[in-house]
């Protein structure tokens, strides 16, 4: 099968784009690593679960699959530059940046929702983990639009 034609016809099916945060090990508290992810989905309300998917090459492919809490960052249309910074690698935020809210690091301000999880359970299925965690806090913002991801481009919806 030639996956590159398979990556191009999945790109297809537009999706929202999130940034996955965790708690930085390797520096003090309030530094956190964020990661843009496309692959989160809800998987069920009671109880509240939702999921995402790491690629096994990932860059700091570690700290992500062992973290016990992450939190998942709905981007709005504005925040197509963080959504590229993130994609990067070693995208670090740092408290001084003002990013993050000081009351929940994981959390990235003005963004369409955010979910706060606990790690419920994650399996290996092809070449990727699927995180699942359990919602144990969220919030949202009706009023923003959101940003998409179609067909290997950015775009927005809601407005």
């Amino acid at each position: 099968m030639d996956r590159k034609a398979l990556r191009h016809a999945m790109g297809g099916f537009a999706t929202g784009v999130c940034v996955i945060t965790v708690a930085d090990p390797d520096h003090v508290d309030g530094h956190v690593v964020g990661m843009t992810a496309n692959s989160f989905s809800s998987v069920s309300l009671d109880p509240p679960l939702v999921q995402w998917c790491l690629d096994l090459k990932a860059h700091r492919y570690a700290l992500y699959a062992q973290a016990q809490s992450f939190g998942i960052n709905i981007l709005s249309a504005g925040h197509e530059s963080l959504s590229r910074r993130f994609a990067r690698e070693n995208a670090h935020i740092v408290p001084e940046e003002g990013l993050t809210h000081a009351h929940d690091p994981l959390k990235i301000k003005d963004v369409v929702g955010y979910f706060a999880c606990d790690l419920y359970e994650s399996r290996l299925v092809g070449d990727h983990l699927v995180i699942v965690g359990e919602v144990r806090h969220f919030e949202s913002d009706p009023a923003q639009p959101g940003l998409t991801f179609f067909k290997g481009r950015y775009g927005q919806i809601g407005q």
